[in-house]
């Protein structure tokens, strides 16, 4: 049996080490139907995000900024995108050399849809905050990129799956009709994405909508979504601007 030469052993050790998934990467794979649905190249679209802080009577939105202003892709280790599968990506990193992240999103679970269940989770502000869309009950979306052009409509319904940590060993799902949520009983909001401007481009997502029953409402989960702590009225506005 004939050998592989010694100077050939690194270069497939490299291949089969980036064949292989991160278990630690914070980006969520999109379905199987959503990726098969595509069948040109999407651009990606860098975003300036705002998270606002109060509906228009006034009244705080329950999953807020952190009050340093809007989040830039490619600033302060934000990653703020439409990516290459159509979806919106939300992440805080931790700079590289850096122990904390300089970035956070505040979240305020004191509403729950129980009002008798008094479990609040304590995440860490140093930890990453994750948030990703993608299409809900197997279904094909239209990429958020393309969304009020080419005679696609304005506005859909989207799953969103958010997650943050109170250490690295420590964290918890919110869940917008995604994952054990993606069923048609299941009492959570679809989080609803629109284009409200095509020059400059500007999206809006909200979890509440025609095309979502619901209004608001999201799941709290352990990360490894074996204990359900509850569902909370969750409401947010997120406005996306290409950078």
């Amino acid at each position: 049996m004939s050998r592989l030469p010694v100077q050939l052993a690194p270069v497939i050790l490299a291949l089969l080490s980036a064949c292989t998934d991160n278990p630690t990467s914070p980006r969520f794979t999109q379905p199987e139907s959503v990726r098969a649905g595509r069948q040109t190249a999407i651009p990606t679209i860098p975003l300036v995000v705002t998270i606002s802080d109060t509906d228009a009577s006034g009244l705080p939105y329950r999953i807020r900024g952190d009050g340093q202003g809007v989040y830039t892709d490619g600033v302060q280790g934000v990653e703020a995108v439409l990516d290459q599968y159509g979806t919106f990506a939300f992440n805080t990193f931790a700079l590289t050399g850096n122990k904390a992240a300089l970035r956070w999103v505040v979240y305020d679970f004191n509403d729950p849809v129980d009002p008798s269940n008094t479990y609040r989770p304590n995440p860490s502000n140093l930890e990453n905050y994750h948030f990703s869309t993608g299409a809900p009950n197997n279904t094909t979306i239209v990429p958020i990129q393309n969304l009020g052009v080419n005679g696609n409509p304005s506005s859909e319904c989207i799953y969103m799956g958010n997650s943050f940590a109170y250490s690295r060993t420590i964290s918890w799902r919110v869940s917008f009709h995604k994952g054990l949520e993606d069923v048609s009983t299941s009492p959570t909001a679809y989080a609803v994405v629109t284009r409200v401007s095509v020059s400059p481009a500007v999206w809006t997502i909200a979890p509440s909508g025609s095309c979502s029953p619901i209004s608001n409402v999201a799941s709290l989960r352990a990360n490894d979504t074996s204990f359900l702590y509850g569902y909370y009225n969750l409401p947010f506005l997120f406005t996306l601007r290409a950078k």
